[in-house]
């Protein structure tokens, strides 16, 4: 029986190895193509960092002709606006939904989960017109909006949930000493919904963050541009400097890891909290 479980055990270990090998492989293989010059990512058979690094390749997109930096800032702007926004406006029609009874509440549940069918590719061209008569067009406002209608419903929903689970008493209680309907939801709902707001946070900051389809139909100068423009500047009509392109997908990246590592412990929590109220 003890041989059984540690075959089994490692028979488990190598799978999920193997598992995790297959999903950083294209990471793995990112970053040896930024450490490589151009003649070298053309051998066959490929090799691994060779030595030595080229490290030129990301001080070429950090500070050369075409630096990310100015997109990198606007695309962490855009998209810490575009979370911050989305976690007000959720939170608090969320509450509405989760706290007051009247007719159309289903036809409203109903119909944030029917604006989850359309593709945004159907939604840019109406947007499009509506931000030209607004006079938005070229604006990182135009960009912030549009993303936050995009991720508005999924918050919504994310922390409908949420609320509904929280005993009513625990507000009545806060009302009773005085509290008003927004200092309950500042000092007695939001403390208990922290891991889903942060969830719902992380979501619309991602959703903004790698957003191309808006930032290439609304955004014209290249002041405005955000991350993942900036990176098609490696390509062009007959030739694509995957090196360079490949570093600063690399940069690109670091933004999104360094939040995940801070707030991993609440993604976590709320990702379980919301498959078991599901």
């Amino acid at each position: 029986m003890i041989l059984k479980k540690k075959i089994f055990k490692l028979i488990r270990t190598i799978v999920y190895s193997a598992f995790v090998f297959v999903f950083i492989s294209p990471l793995l293989i990112m970053i040896n193509t930024s450490l490589k010059k151009y003649e070298d990512i053309r051998k066959w058979p490929p090799t691994w960092f060779n030595v030595p690094l080229e490290w030129n390749n990301y001080k070429t997109v950090l500070f050369g002709e075409k630096s990310i930096l100015p997109s990198l800032f606007n695309s962490f702007y855009i998209s810490f606006m575009s979370a911050i926004i989305c976690i007000l406006l959720s939170i608090l029609a969320a509450y509405a939904l989760a706290g007051y009874s009247f007719r159309l509440k289903r036809a409203v549940l109903l119909t944030v989960i029917f604006t989850q069918m359309f593709s945004e590719v159907v939604l840019a061209s109406p947007i499009y017109i509506l931000f030209k008569k607004l006079g938005l067009l070229d604006t990182k406002q135009a960009l912030i909006i549009a993303n936050v209608a995009v991720c508005l419903p999924m918050s919504l929903w994310l922390l409908y949930s949420y609320i509904k689970a929280i005993p009513k008493t625990l507000e009545e209680a806060a009302w009773v000493d005085g509290a008003t309907r927004l200092e309950g939801i500042r000092f007695i709902l939001a403390p208990l919904m922290l891991p889903g707001i942060i969830t719902t946070g992380l979501f619309a900051f991602i959703r903004a963050y790698d957003d191309l389809l808006f930032a290439r139909t609304f955004i014209l100068s290249p002041k405005n541009r955000t991350i993942a423009t900036a990176l098609t500047d490696y390509q062009s009509l007959y030739k694509t400097t995957w090196e360079t392109q490949m570093a600063a997908s690399v940069v690109s990246m670091i933004p999104t890891i360094i939040i995940f590592i801070f707030i991993q412990k609440f993604l976590i929590k709320g990702l379980i909290g919301e498959s078991i109220k599901g």
